[in-house]
């Protein structure tokens, strides 16, 4: 595959929603080469254009869950216009909306009447909580569903619960329907049929979490054995002269170096800090009397002495140190382009690599509607007789 090819050219994806879930799922197939077309609201359109920075109607999050893709105003409670979008669903391939239950079925464009007329189609419907129980018509959103999910007892905050403070609640659900809805790809390509999906935010997320956060609580028998949870195996950042640092010390050699490093050499000697099993009941214990040491060295002295022992360790970066990071910029990670309402923006490329190559750029986040005409004529010389 060479660095243009892009492996969904020539799929066709028609986007209902606000706010990041679907958005971001279809940005990805945007950055894949998928025509993606997002329908919004006239008036304020997707409200994720007006959070944050922003400039021309366009926020950097709209900017950043948006790109490539075109923009088509429709209003919804209008019959002519639902009668456009109906148009627009039936020559897609993929539908996606992160409405509630049972919107998308009043205004007849449910997967059901759309899949009877097109059985080709793929439909996939983004929920907080289901079809089903008695929060399944409650809104959701990332801070709600992360209290809901348990990612809130997880952060070792004094209180007992913290947020994560990224929304990674939306994010993940955005990567679970882009792998639920390129697996329905791949089926149609050997069956020819579409098919519906139904995909929740919080099947999402404690999917997510349950692999290391449940793990202490996956066997129900009375016979298990049970050791920390993976949550206190992580340790506390390390202090340094100049910030702070990031290390996963996990065999005896890596504790002693780190021992060394902090001038702790005396804890070698002790006991309950010998071996994993001990180390893993008082990890929470150890860590602390590590990050509690007076810094001695700089966090690059740091971490080029927990390296040159194969610890593993980095200093902890803030977001502006990205970009001009070594490793960051060896990896081409970020990408500086024009855009013709915004200026420059700085983005991070797709981290996929086809054939060992980045994909090329793809293009800008639309204004509102920006293509409204453009998609209304192609709509008009498909329905033509």
């Amino acid at each position: 595959m060479t660095a243009t090819t892009q492996p969904l050219a020539g799929i066709k994806v028609v986007e209902f929603s606000t706010m990041i879930t679907a958005s971001l799922a279809t940005m990805m197939f945007a950055q894949q080469g998928a025509d993606v077309i997002k329908v919004e609201p006239p008036g304020i359109g997707d409200p994720m254009r007006w959070l944050g920075s922003q400039k021309a109607g366009i926020s950097g999050l709209f900017h950043n869950c948006n790109r490539a893709k075109r923009s088509i105003t429709l209003d919804l409670k209008s019959v002519e216009d639902v009668a456009e979008a109906r148009q627009l669903c039936l020559q897609a391939d993929v539908v996606i909306h992160n409405y509630r239950p049972g919107v998308m079925d009043r205004l007849g464009l449910g997967s059901d009447s759309l899949r009877d007329e097109k059985p080709e189609l793929i439909y996939c419907a983004i929920t907080g909580f289901g079809h089903e129980g008695p929060l399944a018509n409650r809104p959701a959103y990332d801070h709600v569903m992360q209290a809901m999910a348990g990612f809130m007892t997880l952060q070792g905050h004094p209180a007992g619960f913290a947020y994560v403070k990224t929304l990674i609640c939306d994010k993940v659900t955005a990567y679970t329907a882009a792998q639920a809805i390129t697996a329905a790809l791949f089926a149609r390509e050997r069956t020819g049929s579409g098919q519906h999906i139904d995909l929740s935010m919080l099947e999402s997320c404690i999917a997510l979490l349950w692999p290391d956060g449940g793990m202490h609580i996956t066997f129900q028998d009375e016979d298990v054995a049970h050791g920390a949870p993976f949550a206190d195996y992580y340790q506390l950042p390390l202090r340094t002269t100049d910030g702070a640092i990031a290390y996963a010390a996990m065999t005896d050699a890596h504790w002693e170096t780190v021992f060394d490093m902090v001038g702790r050499a005396d804890l070698k000697s002790v006991e309950k800090y010998k071996g994993m099993a001990n180390r893993s009941i008082h990890m929470a214990e150890l860590a602390s009397i590590i990050a509690s040491e007076e810094p001695r060295l700089t966090s690059a002295e740091m971490v080029a002495g927990l390296a040159e022992q194969d610890v593993p360790a980095a200093a902890c970066l803030s977001l502006a140190d990205l970009p001009t990071h070594q490793q960051v910029l060896a990896m081409e990670i970020f990408e500086i382009c024009d855009h013709p309402l915004l200026g420059q923006v700085q983005h991070v490329t797709p981290p996929a690599r086809f054939g060992g190559s980045k994909l090329s750029p793809c293009g800008p986040s639309p204004a509102l509607g920006e293509h409204s005409a453009e998609i209304r004529a192609e709509l008009a010389a498909v329905t033509q007789p």
